[in-house]
């Protein structure tokens, strides 16, 4: 199961949640990704510059968001 965060708060949460799968924390600001990679070293974290309205990644490519509700690009990125 492959999770996608948009709030960085909950990147303990997903990694809990995400066995082996990949986790991507995503994020407008170079900064915050890089504090969350520092205080979170763990290969299944990838971290990408973007938002809630324009997200980095293919269609149909995670299982489970965690922040960003009610945004349409959810809707293009969640298999399910």
């Amino acid at each position: 199961m492959s999770i996608l965060v948009l709030d960085g708060s909950l990147l303990t949460e997903a990694l809990a949640d995400a066995g082996d799968e990949d986790v991507y924390v995503i994020d407008q600001h170079a900064a915050e990704l890089e504090r969350l990679e520092r205080e979170t070293a763990d290969p299944r974290v990838f971290y990408l510059i973007g938002n809630a309205e324009i997200l980095p990644l293919p269609d149909r490519s995670v299982d489970r968001a965690l922040g960003g509700e009610g945004t349409p690009e959810l809707g293009r990125v969640l298999r399910s």
